[in-house]
């Protein structure tokens, strides 16, 4: 069975960065994330031998959710400088891996693997694996062709590893989180609603509509709590809901996994004075 690897670029940047103390080339350039991106890049062909491989990242800048919601991520702190430069140095490096990549503006990394997803899932010989930590994605593991792996905590989630963590379905967590809200992202969900009370709903009522539709059925305190956050837990399940029809060209074709191509990694690598990386994947053939 093949398998298609779609990265979360920006969440594994970003892990690298803090992740590894500073590093810098002898024209003072930071490249600490970059390296541990490239680390990670090559972890991943050792782990997964993907027929197919792409990398996602977010676009620089507000998305729809921000026309829905002014506020959404407004609790997030801005970026350090230093991984803010070294943004599209990472993206460079994708390139000079030979890894296909995609970013579109308006949207999210997220929207564009649900994309790819959407487009990809119904081949019935190929198994999916995304690779990230962002909770968001597990709704997208509708059936056994989706698999979500975290690498930080080495755990493969599918559905029954979903519900078991979550106490849902895959496809409901956008009803959980529109209930209870998001704090990382600032979403607001129903105030007084937690995730003990809002999993219960969910099991009972199967999704945010039919809690909804049958509030009148809902006594006591918990009766007034949803009417009055009726409004915000259908807004926060938009923006908890992936787009999976962003314009972007995601035929399978154009992920194929390709040999490293040395007229333009090795250049990379020279330029960024990754010398290890040189000796390790140089000394003898190698293919991504």
């Amino acid at each position: 069975m093949k398998k298609l690897l779609i990265i979360d670029g920006n969440a594994y940047i970003h892990r690298a960065y803090h992740a590894l103390p500073s590093l810098f080339t002898s024209n003072n350039e930071q490249v600490n994330a970059v390296y541990g991106f490239v680390r990670f890049l090559f972890k991943i062909k050792d782990n997964f031998y993907p027929d197919f491989i792409v990398v996602c990242f977010d676009y620089p800048s507000k998305n729809f959710r921000h026309k829905m919601f002014e506020d959404y991520k407004k609790n997030r702190k801005p970026l350090d400088d230093g991984l803010i430069s070294q943004m599209s140095i990472a993206k460079e490096a994708v390139m000079a891996l030979n890894i296909a990549q995609l970013e579109v503006k308006g949207y999210e990394a997220d929207d564009l693997i649900a994309t790819v997803i959407h487009n990809n899932k119904k081949k019935s010989d190929m198994q999916i694996f995304i690779v990230t930590a962002d909770k968001d994605i597990l709704q997208l593991i509708e059936d056994e062709s989706v698999f979500v792996w975290n690498d930080s905590k080495n755990i493969m989630y599918d559905t029954s590893r979903v519900e078991e963590k979550y106490g849902v379905k895959p496809k409901q967590l956008t009803d959980l989180f529109a209930l209870m809200g998001d704090v990382a992202d600032n979403i607001p969900g129903i105030n007084g609603i937690g995730r003990i009370r809002a999993v219960k709903l969910i099991r009972k009522f199967g999704s945010l509509e039919n809690i909804l539709q049958s509030v009148n059925f809902i006594k006591g305190n918990l009766n007034k709590l949803i009417k009055d956050g009726k409004n915000k837990a259908i807004l926060s399940k938009k923006l908890m809901e992936l787009n999976k029809q962003v314009p972007l060209d995601c035929r399978l074709e154009q992920f194929k996994t390709r040999d490293l191509n040395v007229n333009s990694i090795i250049p990379f690598f020279e330029k960024y004075e990754f010398k290890s990386f040189l000796k390790k994947h140089f000394l003898k053939e190698n293919k991504f």
